[in-house]
């Protein structure tokens, strides 16, 4: 059992690997039902995944994928045709896998129903007896996969010699109790009259009756066709003969040869794989490692600020140069940690086609899904948190964006919708665009419904009116559905991505589509930032999110109705006095304005003085302070004083009257 438990972990990466290797190529499959290498590769996953079960000893596991190897095996053979039905209950059996993964990930051990799934495979089995008993017509291809160049050989020479060749297949009647006889007694009859060349089974199998009521062979004879099927047909307890005649042996051969190069290409990617696999060599890395390799650097960054401080303020040369190759060094190894930090978003992104699939099924809606930049990466801290945002807008695009086919036909569209989810990089900041080509949002539904819930929509225009989606159980849905409709979702995509230190926007268009833009830093953990004088307070600032600093004299700010704004490239730019919104009294003057672009809103923050640009470390608050959402965290500068990071998209959202506390 101890040896067991050292694998553990590695079967759970494994299975995570398989599992989703199995969403996505039964999604492939579904679209390409004629690719044999799709399924080729569902095949060998779920083989691996039972041998994997089997060996830790987990017997539910192993049985539920040893029944949809049944299933897939039938689709390989061609016995059975791919189609969204079978791909459902697939898809439901790895469904339970994962639940059962997870599970034992977590150590909970409880009995699995699995009952219901292995009666649906048993049933899709038996659905493929009935299809081929009223089959009329066979092929021999099946054979011709197993069959050797000597073989062929042997018939041509056979032809040569005025020999017929035949393809047949044989079905026992389903109350046979001794398949293995009555196998025997086929094959001795047929002997009698000429050769049989090759049989499905092999011959040991089918003595010993292991297949289950079909067997098929490639015949040698003088005899003709007639009289093959009347020799077979006489044996006692044969349902069925079907017997093909084989016109040339071109076609045999090609399938023979054509085996043969696969088997050949095959082993050449093997080969490559190798060769590759010894150039980009990697290992697993446990992630409280990669996160404790984190906080050393860090930590090395907030000393190394320090001893710059010190040296400055102390005028200590003889430490100047040692110091900048410290300084040197550390900004290589903190580059190095966070390029390891770094994950694609496809890690949250590959599951979204399977739930997409699902939604189109669920609302009876056509929709195509496509994702673009699936490579673009991110400190895996944000990816981690990224699902439950993109999860809403996807099931909202889905839901209130996509529309039935017909109404998309009336409206002169295509009857499939299109969502598109699209991530690429941009300066310090990945953007991650979610967009659909639905009804869109019309701004006077958001303004009806905002007037009803008491909202003042007094000077707003239509882009305002859309922002108010993202307030609190703001919604304009009149039936709550399974999907959405209930008055929350928005927001708290809102919420999710501010304390991620990103911003989101909405563009719509009635009848033409919605896109939502995020916009999120590359990482959280060391960033660049702008220390700046609140009062007698130092405050630190991201600087991936301000666009401009501006020096300005008090004339400059004009007062309009309940706010203060700032005109800033003929735009009318909302100011808010930091000091007020954190309750710090200042006693100079506020003369400089930051300006932060959230979204495409403009906001200016008013601020005493500027203090310069610094690297700092983010430090989690903890306790009490982890409620406040006016502040991302903290950091320590160099001379030891702790300074907080103002979260500057919660502190525009308060001016609004909507931080939730």
């Amino acid at each position: 059992m101890d040896e067991i438990n050292k694998y553990r972990e590695l079967f759970f990466e494994e299975s995570d690997e398989y599992l989703q290797t199995l969403n996505d190529a039964l999604l492939d499959l579904e679209k390409n039902p004629k690719d044999m290498s799709i399924l080729d590769e569902i095949f060998r996953a779920a083989h691996t995944l039972k041998g994997m079960a089997a060996t830790m000893g987990y017997k539910t596991m192993a049985e539920l994928t040893h029944h949809m190897e049944n299933v897939l095996d039938l689709f390989r053979t061609g016995k059975l045709q791919v189609d969204s039905q079978v791909i459902n209950v697939i898809f439901k059996c790895v469904d339970k896998l994962s639940e059962i993964v997870e599970d034992l990930r977590e150590d909970k051990e409880k009995e699995y129903d699995i009952g219901g799934l292995l009666k649906e495979l048993e049933a899709i089995s038996q659905a493929d007896l009935v299809t081929n008993q009223e089959g009329t017509t066979i092929s021999y291809e099946n054979i011709a996969d197993e069959m050797e160049e000597s073989d062929i050989h042997v018939i041509q020479r056979a032809m040569e010699r005025d020999y017929k060749a035949f393809a047949i297949k044989v079905r026992i009647q389903d109350n046979c109790l001794l398949k293995g006889a009555r196998a025997y007694l086929v094959t001795t009859k047929l002997e009698q009259r000429g050769d049989i060349i090759k049989t499905i089974p092999g011959p040991e199998d089918l003595e010993e009756g292991n297949f289950d009521r079909e067997f098929q062979l490639i015949y040698l004879t003088k005899e003709n066709k007639e009289v093959v099927e009347d020799t077979i047909a006489n044996t006692a307890e044969i349902e069925s003969v079907l017997v093909e005649a084989i016109e040339g042996i071109q076609g045999i051969e090609m399938t023979v040869r054509e085996n043969l190069v696969e088997e050949v290409e095959e082993e050449e990617e093997v080969r490559e794989d190798k060769k590759t696999h010894n150039i980009n060599q990697s290992i697993r890395v446990d992630l409280s490692r990669l996160d404790r390799f984190m906080n050393l650097v860090s930590e090395l960054v907030i000393y190394r600020t320090r001893l710059e401080d010190l040296s400055q303020n102390h005028g200590i040369a003889e430490i100047s140069e040692p110091l900048e190759y410290v300084g040197r060094i550390t900004s290589e190894l903190q580059d190095l940690v966070l390029k390891i930090r770094m994950q694609p978003v496809n890690v949250v992104l590959n599951r979204f086609p399977r739930m997409v699939r699902d939604l189109s099924q669920e609302l009876d809606k056509e929709i195509d899904f496509i994702i673009e930049g699936e490579d673009t990466e991110l400190d895996r801290t944000i990816v981690s948190e990224l699902g439950e945002p993109l999860v809403h807008l996807i099931r909202n695009a889905a839901d209130h964006g996509i529309e039935h086919a017909e109404e998309r036909l009336a409206l002169g569209k295509p009857a499939k919708g299109l969502v598109k989810l699209t991530a690429y990089q941009e300066g310090n900041r990945v953007v991650i665009m979610v967009s659909d080509d639905g009804k869109g949002i019309d701004p006077d539904l958001i303004k009806a419904s905002a007037e009803k819930k008491g909202i003042d929509t007094k000077g707003m225009g239509p882009r305002d009116l859309i922002q108010l989606i993202f307030h609190s159980g703001f919604s304009t849905v009149k039936e709550v559905t399974s999907v959405s409709g209930r008055g929350v979702g928005m927001d708290v995509v809102s919420q999710k991505i501010s304390s991620l230190g990103g911003s989101i926007e909405v563009t719509s268009e009635v009848d033409r589509g919605t896109n939502f833009i995020i916009k999120l830093p590359l990482t959280l953990s060391i960033i660049q930032t702008l220390m700046v004088n609140v009062g007698e307070e130092t405050f630190a600032l991201p600087l991936s999110i301000i666009e401009r600093v501006v020096k300005v004299e008090e004339g400059e700010i004009i007062e309009s109705h309940s706010n203060e704004v700032y005109i800033y490239r003929d735009i009318a730019v909302p100011v808010i006095r930091v000091n007020e919104k954190l309750n710090i009294e200042a006693d100079g003057e506020n003369n400089h304005i930051i300006l932060i672009l959230l979204g495409d809103q403009y906001y200016g923050l008013l601020v005493n003085n500027l203090i310069g640009q610094q690297e700092t470390v983010i430090k989690k608050l903890g306790g009490p302070l982890s409620k406040m959402r006016e502040y991302l965290g903290a950091t320590i500068l160099g001379n030891g004083d702790i300074i907080l990071i103002l979260d500057v998209g919660n502190i525009c959202k308060k001016d609004e009257g909507d931080l939730i506390e």
